[in-house]
């Protein structure tokens, strides 16, 4: 039982050794963090074992509301890593503590502006008093930065340039990067107040920038009282942005398009979650760590990255705020996947030239194959000439083709990546050329004459005593064309017949065609006496319509 107690102790002691050295290594800590309350304005104090050099670095973010203090080589040392406040608009902190640094986060109800000053051994964070809701505020005013009133302010330069999207940057060179500035709508014009800051005589005009072909039409400049006043005259539909890298203050007013393709392609620009930073002389490095755990990124820094950076950014897409930091910096970067290398650009460039050179040695050395092409709709002669033409040779310097006439097949051999290029070109090249039909109608026609004949004969005897065969006591008998002809003859009938209809044996007329009646000619015989007679009438038409078609077609 005693061995285990001392076995107990001793480990215990070994422990609070080894925190010890560590927090020793560390050469700084966290000691006390109180909140008080001044007017309508929340105050955080935390204090520290040591002096810091400089504020911490430190961003916030609008969604949800919260403002990040990072401490390099700083223990937690308060015994809790969250406390619940509820004071002003700070509902809580947390305090995580990483390998190098510690990070305190201040939870708060919504996004208010801060402001941070270091009192000896304390850090003071002061957060702003929520805007009170007015029924019709005249403009709504954006303290971009605190200013330092025991500091001359002054700007050295002006100028205006357009961005690669059409936007319009009013860039102004300060004096330094602790001048105070305030942004604010009024009506349709943005005005820009850089307090307690001188203007040279040279800088105090009205630039002209229409020319450009952005939204902003002017940029006037003028001393106000101890304050510079900058009014932009903007056109159209348009939102502006504005941040600072160490004395370089920018504002840039952009173009909002009516046009949903055109507004989904700016908004594409620029899609990641919006963050406010704020830095004061920090080193470049912990700036994109800070990125990096904001944006959850593995960051991979080149170790030639170096030198500090004042940056001040308000409720920026994170893309921007790094796009931003590595043009200050003259950095680039490369992705993959969700890995961002970070190096200097000339350093970035010889890296790329490397491995195209080692690639091109690759390809040097690489085996060749040959594959063969059957050509359907193209000549073999003539996909050869463009595979080999010198001025703009597809194939590699080791590459040949030749052709096979009689099969028209082209044979290729090359290493296997420009194979494959050739096996896509010939792929849109081997096809069937496409074709207009043009179809033309020729009708003759002509006029002749077809034989259509029609006839009406009729025989009737008109003697009322008719005729006798077998001699004067034989039976009588008439002839006629119908029964009421013969009839009527005989005093049978009182009705009269019909002419045409009921007085021909034969009624066979030719027809008449389109409307118009047929031709006739017609005759009577009859006896001496009158007794018998025989008609005759015939028609004749012969018109027809003989057409001829004749197609031809051309492709």
């Amino acid at each position: 039982m005693n061995t285990k107690a001392a076995a107990t102790i001793v480990h215990a002691l070994l422990l609070w050794m080894a925190c010890f050295s560590w927090a020793a290594a560390q050469g700084n800590s966290i000691d006390t963090f109180d909140v008080t309350q001044v007017g309508g304005r929340t105050v955080v104090r935390i204090t520290t074992k040591e002096p810091l050099k400089s504020v911490p670095p430190n961003f916030s973010v609008a969604t949800p509301a919260r403002i990040a203090f990072d401490f390099p080589n700083t223990v937690n040392s308060l015994g809790r890593s969250n406390q619940d406040i509820g004071q002003g608009e700070l509902r809580s902190m947390n305090v995580v503590q990483g390998a190098d640094r510690t990070r305190l986060v201040l939870n708060l109800r919504r996004s208010v502006s801060h402001e941070a000053t270091l009192e000896g051994n304390a850090l003071v964070i002061t957060l702003a008093e929520p805007p009170v809701a007015q029924a019709a505020p005249p403009a709504s005013v954006a303290h971009f930065a605190e200013g330092k009133a025991d500091v001359k302010h002054a700007v050295r330069d002006i100028d205006f340039r357009r961005g690669r999207a059409g936007e319009g940057r009013v860039v102004v060179d300060l004096s330094d990067s602790t001048t105070g500035i305030d942004i604010r709508v009024q009506g349709q014009n943005i005005v820009v107040e850089f307090l307690k800051t001188a203007l040279p005589e040279g800088l105090r005009r009205r630039l002209d920038v229409i020319d450009f072909g952005t939204p902003v039409n002017t940029v006037s400049t003028f001393q106000q009282g101890e304050n510079v006043r900058m009014v932009i005259e903007p056109k159209g539909q348009w939102e502006h942005n504005a941040y600072q890298s160490d004395t370089q203050f920018v504002l840039e007013v952009k173009p909002v398009t009516a046009d949903p393709a055109r507004a989904a392609a700016q908004k594409g620009r620029y899609t990641g979650e919006r963050l406010s930073l704020n830095f004061q002389n920090v080193e470049v490095r912990a700036v994109l760590n800070v990125i990096a755990d904001f944006t959850d990124l593995n960051i991979i820094t080149s170790d030639t990255v170096t030198g500090n950076i004042t940056l001040r950014l308000k409720d920026v897409p994170w893309d921007q705020a790094l796009e931003i930091i590595l043009q200050t910096r003259g950095l680039d970067s490369r992705r993959s996947g969700n890995v961002i290398w970070i190096a200097p650009r000339d350093e970035l460039a010889t890296r790329e030239k490397l491995q195209l050179e080692a690639a091109n040695q690759i390809q040097d050395l690489e085996q060749t194959r040959t594959e063969s092409f059957q050509m359907n709709y193209q000549k073999a002669t003539d996909v050869q000439k463009l595979l080999s033409d010198q001025t703009q040779r597809i194939l590699s310097k080791r590459g040949s083709a030749v052709v096979d006439a009689r099969t028209n097949t082209l044979f290729v051999q090359d290493t296997p990546s420009r194979l494959e290029e050739v096996r896509r070109l010939i792929a849109k090249i081997d096809v069937a050329v496409r074709q207009v039909m043009i179809e033309a109608r020729i009708v003759e026609a002509s006029d002749s004459f077809s034989k259509n004949l029609g006839a009406r004969l009729g025989y009737v005897d008109l003697d009322p005593a008719g005729s006798r065969v077998l001699g004067a006591n034989s039976p009588r008998f008439a002839f006629g064309p119908s029964m009421a002809a013969t009839g009527f003859v005989t005093g049978q009938s009182a009705t009269v017949p019909t002419f045409i209809g009921q007085g021909t044996n034969v009624n066979l007329p030719a027809a008449g065609l389109n409307s118009f009646a047929s031709g006739a000619l017609s005759f009577s015989l009859f006896n001496s006496s009158a007794t018998r007679s025989s008609t005759s009438r015939s028609r004749r038409w012969r018109p027809t319509a003989r057409a001829k078609s004749l197609r031809a077609r051309a492709c």
